[in-house]
């Protein structure tokens, strides 16, 4: 999505807002930026919102890649496989 295109419908009709802001309600799974608590400090992920205004597929990537690259080296982060 973030090249402007829907893997699910493949229209380029993409949009985000960096101005987001996640609303807690009560059949949402996780509508947060993440924060970690690492041994030394905290580490927050700031998510960006992307949408396909054509099928409605919604995304969240991480806005700031270099704090994502820096994730295997605080605590708790383990790879998927």
């Amino acid at each position: 999505m973030k090249n402007g295109k829907c893997p699910m419908c493949n229209s380029t009709k993409i949009y985000t807002n960096s101005n987001a802001i996640f609303t807690e309600t009560s059949d949402s799974a996780n509508p947060y930026d993440v924060s970690v608590y690492d041994s030394e400090n905290e580490v927050t992920i700031y998510l960006a919102p992307y949408i396909c205004v054509n099928c409605g597929f919604t995304a969240s990537f991480a806005d700031d890649m270099n704090i994502v690259k820096g994730l295997p080296d605080t605590d708790g982060w383990e790879q998927v496989k």
